[in-house]
Parts: structure tokens; C-alpha cells; sequence
């Protein structure tokens, strides 16, 4: 049980830092969650007025996209850990792949649409559930015990 466990957590910690490379990578992210704060911050005082936020935003914006590149290294870091712990708790390889796999998609799509408003539609769910399907099959191909050489495939 622990084995999937570190798979799921593995999964959501890629996912993790995804976001947190996407908040390092794009400055427009980086500033739109700058002024998000600031604005939720000062929301109960005296409204601050929108030029003076996307000032303090641009003076600190570099600061802000080193800090989730920092911050992304990280948690690329716990995520390599845990799944390494994934890996020898699960029964295979590959169910722990599987498991991290489906977890990071699940995740990714829900921050998407959650802290970008992204769409997720149907053929990228679509999608997600082929790839998943593509290693469960290798999966339960991994699991087939080899034949002995000269006998033929049971059949049914």
C-alpha cells in the first residue's frame, strides 16, 4: 500500500512543480499572481490604487521568478524522491510509472483550470486516459509468465 501511496504523492509534486515552472518561466504569470496578492492583501485597507501595484509587482518581479525556480528545483527534488520510494515499495516498475503518471495528469488539469482558468476538454482527457491505458498494457504484459521454448500459448 505505501508503494502507490508515493506514486500519488510523487504525481502531485511533479504537478507541483510544473506550476511553480510555469510561475518561474512567464512573467505574465509571475506578475498576475503578484497583483493577485497585493490586491487580496490590501483589500480591507484603503484600496491601493492598480498603477502603484504593478510597480511594486515590476520592481519584484524578478525576485518572484527566481523564487519559484528555486522553488521548482526543490520540489522536482521531493518529487524524484518520492517516486525513487514509489519505486521500491511497489510490486513493479511500472505500476509505480502508471500510478505517478495518472496522478501528475489529474493534478496538472485540475491546477490548470483551477489557478488558470485553463479548459481541459475531452480529447485531453481523452487523451490522458490512452496513455494510462497504454501503461496498463504494458503492465499486465510485464506480468505474463515467459513460455517454456517448443510449447504453444494456452487458449480458452
Amino acid at each position: 500500500m505505501r508503494g502507490p501511496v508515493y506514486a500519488v504523492t510523487s504525481g502531485l509534486l511533479a504537478a507541483l512543480a510544473s506550476l511553480c515552472g510555469k510561475y518561474a518561466m512567464a512573467t505574465t504569470e509571475a506578475m498576475d499572481l503578484c497583483e493577485t496578492t497585493l490586491v487580496l492583501m490590501y483589500s480591507d485597507e484603503d484600496s491601493v490604487p492598480h498603477k502603484q501595484i504593478t510597480a511594486i509587482c515590476d520592481q519584484y518581479s524578478v525576485f518572484l521568478r527566481l523564487f519559484f525556480f528555486v522553488l521548482m528545483v526543490g520540489v522536482n527534488c521531493l518529487m524524484w524522491t518520492t517516486f525513487t520510494k514509489a519505486l521500491r515499495f511497489s510490486t513493479t516498475s511500472l505500476e509505480a510509472t502508471i500510478t505517478n503518471t495518472a496522478a501528475n495528469f489529474f493534478f496538472t488539469a485540475i491546477l490548470g483550470q483551477v489557478l488558470f482558468g485553463e479548459v481541459v476538454t475531452s480529447l485531453w482527457w481523452m487523451g490522458t486516459v490512452f496513455i494510462i491505458c497504454g501503461l496498463l498494457l504494458m503492465h499486465h504484459a510485464s506480468n505474463v509468465p515467459p513460455r517454456k521454448p517448443g510449447t504453444r500459448p494456452k487458449t480458452h
